[in-house]
């Protein structure tokens, strides 16, 4: 079952909360930490997902005006706090969460952040597009 929350309006909301590109480091950090899925409380409850999606990759250009755009390049799903299983379980939860379904999705060997739990990577579109003249 496709969430309500379509993979586009994940992704721009989880950019609009993120530091901005000229702070690259705090950037980098609240990404391998926040999911698409959104906040998710660190206490683990029957009900906390059991694989989350993370931007792994960005392409950021700036435009006159201060216009700031963001192309997706990669993405990492996550088996949260859990060890490596197979591509199909993987698929499986992007295609009933995000309806996706990467061709290039690839197990990798090391942890997640902080030793967050097995994960592959996959690429799918996603662009978010900042005006900060527009906002104000």
């Amino acid at each position: 079952m496709v969430s309500e929350t379509s993979f586009q309006q994940a992704f721009q909301a989880l950019l609009s909360r993120a530091p901005g590109p000229v702070f690259p480091r705090a950037r980098q950090l609240y990404l391998r930490k926040y999911p698409l899925e959104g906040r998710i409380a660190h206490v683990e409850s029957l009900d906390a997902p059991r694989f989350r999606t993370f931007l792994l990759r960005e392409e950021i250009q700036e435009g006159l005006g201060g216009v700031i755009r963001v192309r997706a390049r990669r993405f990492a799903v996550v088996h949260w706090q859990a060890p490596q299983t197979n591509a199909a379980d993987y698929l499986t939860y992007l295609q009933q969460r995000w309806d996706l379904q990467p061709t290039d999705l690839a197990l990798v060997e090391e942890p997640w952040f902080r030793d967050g739990g097995a994960w592959a990577f996959f690429s799918a579109a996603a662009v978010y597009e900042s005006n900060p003249l527009a906002a104000g």
